[in-house]
C-alpha cells in the first residue's frame, strides 16, 4: 500500500482535496446573502451540486492528478533512479504494466465523473474540461515538460483549475437575475484564488526542477534549471514569488484594507513566510534545503487556502 500511496503523490493529492472541501464546507456553505428584491438567502441552498455531486467532483480531480503523476512517474523512471531513488516504485513493487493499468483506470474515473457532473447541471460542454486536463498531464509527461516554462506552468494551470472547476460546476449554473452580482463576486474571488494558488504551485515546480538537475542533465532532458542554469531557476522562483506577493498585495488593497484582522493575517501568515523563502533560496545549495523550501510553499498553499476563513470570520465577529 505504501508504494502504491508514493505513486499517486498521496501527500499532494491530500492538499487538493484539503482546498477543494475548505473552500466549500468553510467558505461557501456559511456565506448568507440578500437577493434583489432585499430577501436573505443563504448560498449553502443555491449551489448547483449536492453533497454527493461535490465529493465526486472532488474524487474526479483527484482520479485524473493521481492519473497524471502515474504516467509521469512511469516516464521519468530513469531519472528518478538518480534524482529520487527512495521515491521510485515502478519496475520493482509496482510493475509498468500495472503502473499503466492504473492510470488508465484513474483518468477514465475522474474524466467519467466530469460528463456525469456536467449533465447533472446542464453543461455539457463544461466536461472539456476534464477532459483538456487529462491530456495536459499526459502531454506534459510525455515530453511537454521539456519545454521550460511552459511545463511547469502547465502543471500549476492543471491545479489552479481544481479551484476554478467549483465556480464551473457549484457556482455559475446557480446564477439567475437575483443573486447574479453575488454569485459573479464569488467566481471573481475563487479566480484570485486560483491565481495564487497557480503562482504558488508554478514556483514549487520550478524549484523542482533545481532538485532533479542532476537526473535530468545526465539524460539531456530539458528544463528550466538544466536549460538555464540553476541560479536563473532561482530567480524565476523569485521572481514567481515576487509577483504573488505583489498581486496580493493589490488584493488586500482593494478588498480588505478594511479589514485590519484578515491584513494581519495574510502579512503572518503568507507575506512572511514567502519572504523568508525568497531571501533563503538564494542561499541554499543542497537538495534537502530545497525540498523544505517546497514544504514550506505547500503550507503557504494551505495557509492561503484557509484565509477564506479567516475573512469571513473577521466580517462575521468584528
Amino acid at each position: 500500500m505504501k508504494h502504491f500511496l508514493k505513486l499517486i503523490r498521496i501527500e499532494s493529492l491530500v492538499l487538493v482535496a484539503f482546498m477543494q472541501l475548505i473552500i466549500k464546507y468553510g467558505f461557501l456553505n456559511h456565506i448568507h446573502f440578500k437577493d434583489a428584491l432585499g430577501a436573505p438567502q443563504s448560498l449553502v441552498l443555491w449551489q448547483s451540486l449536492s453533497d454527493f455531486q461535490y465529493v465526486l467532483l472532488v474524487f474526479s480531480t483527484l482520479f485524473i492528478l493521481a492519473g497524471g503523476y502515474i504516467i509521469n512517474a512511469i516516464f521519468d523512471v530513469d531519472t528518478d533512479h538518480i534524482n529520487n531513488p527512495n521515491q521510485v516504485v515502478i519496475g520493482r513493487p509496482i510493475s509498468e504494466k500495472t503502473a499503466y493499468n492504473l492510470y488508465f483506470i484513474f483518468t477514465c474515473l475522474g474524466v467519467g465523473m466530469g460528463f456525469y457532473l456536467s449533465r447533472v447541471i446542464n453543461k455539457p460542454a463544461f466536461a472539456t474540461i476534464f477532459v483538456i486536463c487529462a491530456a495536459l498531464l499526459y502531454i506534459y509527461s510525455n515530453g511537454l515538460k521539456q519545454i521550460p516554462i511552459l511545463g511547469n506552468a502547465i502543471v500549476a494551470l492543471v491545479v489552479a483549475l481544481s479551484i476554478v472547476n467549483i465556480s464551473f460546476f457549484n457556482i455559475l449554473p446557480a446564477i439567475y437575475g437575483g443573486n447574479e452580482f453575488f454569485m459573479k463576486t464569488l467566481v471573481s474571488i475563487l479566480t484570485d484564488y486560483a491565481i495564487f494558488i497557480f503562482l504558488l504551485q508554478f514556483t514549487i515546480e520550478i524549484i523542482n526542477t533545481i532538485v532533479n538537475e542532476k537526473g535530468d542533465a545526465t539524460y539531456g532532458i530539458s528544463t528550466v534549471a538544466t536549460s538555464f542554469g540553476i541560479k536563473n531557476a532561482k530567480i524565476i522562483g523569485i521572481s514567481s514569488l515576487v509577483l504573488f506577493i505583489s498581486y496580493l498585495t493589490y488584493y488586500l488593497v482593494e478588498n480588505l484594507a478594511h479589514n485590519l484582522y484578515a491584513v494581519g493575517y495574510f502579512i503572518l501568515f503568507i507575506i512572511a513566510p514567502l519572504l523568508f523563502v525568497a531571501i533563503k533560496l538564494f542561499q541554499y545549495k543542497l537538495n534537502n534545503e530545497y525540498l523544505m523550501v517546497i514544504r514550506i510553499l505547500k503550507i503557504v498553499q494551505i495557509t492561503t487556502i484557509l484565509s477564506l476563513l479567516i475573512i469571513l470570520l473577521s466580517m462575521q465577529y468584528a
